[in-house]
């Protein structure tokens, strides 16, 4: 993720070390007894990043709750966010006089079925992977992800919901940008900006997204 985030940001990616991390006892409580040993690990290894890129900011590693909502709930005057999938973890924090918000979002690079695709894609995102994307399957992963990017820098301004086909992903391949437009929400809406901007990346078998809303 760092290759993705402005430097102000700080950022962990887990090591080994993350990963056999157990989660502190305030974090535990929010995850609850019957969390699977798979969840409860990658819960772990999220909060151990978590305390590692506070620690980065010159913060004290305190522990990282779950809120009702199951985001994360950051210390005062801290904005950040946690992503994991499969064998990769990060978390990326800031101080929040410098970002309103932040959204990291990791994913597998897998092929999506056309049914997911259709649940995840707008016609106009579709066309898109057709044309300009050439019908690259790494595509509609890219924005799978870029949405869930900017679902976790939305919600925390706004306190409503976002669905897939509430935001609209226009990515830029020469760049690996991509400019998402907020179309519908569900909830309560609240000073949220309805245009957000994120970066990309693809790898072999990773697709990353960020999102970063600065403060004015």
């Amino acid at each position: 993720m760092r290759d993705l985030l402005p430097g102000a940001v700080a950022v962990a990616v887990a090591d080994a070390s993350d990963w056999a991390e157990e989660p502190l006892p305030e974090e535990a409580a929010t995850l609850g007894e019957r969390a699977v040993p798979a969840r409860r690990r990658e819960f772990g290894a999220g909060r151990a990043c978590a305390r590692r890129a506070l620690a980065a900011l010159g913060l004290p590693a305190v522990p990282v709750p779950a809120g009702r909502d199951r985001a994360p709930v950051w210390p005062p005057r801290v904005v950040g966010s946690i992503s994991h999938t499969g064998n990769y973890c990060a978390a990326a924090t800031a101080r929040a006089d410098r970002f309103r918000s932040i959204g990291i979002d990791a994913e597998d690079s897998m092929c999506l079925d056309a049914s997911t695709r259709r649940l995840v894609c707008r016609p106009e995102e579709e066309d898109w992977w057709h044309g300009p994307g050439g019908g690259a399957p790494h595509w509609p992963t890219v924005f799978f992800s870029a949405k869930e990017s900017v679902y976790k820098a939305w919600f925390p301004l706004a306190g409503g919901r976002l669905g897939f086909h509430d935001v609209r992903v226009e990515p830029d391949p020469r760049d690996g940008t991509f400019t998402a437009r907020v179309l519908g929400a569900r909830g309560r809406p609240g000073p949220a900006p309805q245009v957000l901007h994120g970066r990309f990346a693809v790898s072999p078998g990773l697709v990353r997204t960020v999102v970063v809303v600065t403060a004015p």
